[in-house]
């Protein structure tokens, strides 16, 4: 069965906002399966819920993106079908790549002012 690829770009988009949403509202509790699963997030349930918020959001924005201009870009430009694909899986890929450093790279932050904050206070607020 042949998918379209003017099918298959704007579904991935909304795919990835569907599954960014509960991530984004904190409803998702550690788990072993979805979710920021860096060791950062495993570490601490707090980073767990903040790291996750971000990186839930960032992906409700690039799958919205992803959906808007798969499904605009037909009409901008008459584009080979194989241009279009490119186009559409390189914001896909390179927007993916960017949300996981940023969340990753947040939860190791949060991780840290965590351990300070336990260190030097001993609270945990």
């Amino acid at each position: 069965m042949h998918v379209s690829y003017q099918v298959l770009f704007p579904a991935l988009g909304l795919l990835l906002a569907v599954l960014g949403w509960p991530l984004a509202a904190r409803l998702v509790p550690l788990n072993r399966w979805y979710g920021l699963r860096v060791p950062a997030t495993l570490a601490d349930e707090r980073v767990w819920y903040e790291a996750n918020a971000v990186t839930g959001r960032d992906m409700l924005v690039l799958g919205v993106a992803v959906a808007i201009v798969a499904l605009a870009l037909p009409h901008l430009a008459r584009l080979h079908e194989t241009i279009y694909a490119g186009v559409c899986a390189a914001l896909l890929g390179f927007g993916s790549l960017i949300l996981s450093v940023r969340g990753w790279r947040l939860a190791n932050r949060l991780l840290r002012e965590r351990r300070l904050d336990d260190g030097v206070g001993g609270k945990l607020s």
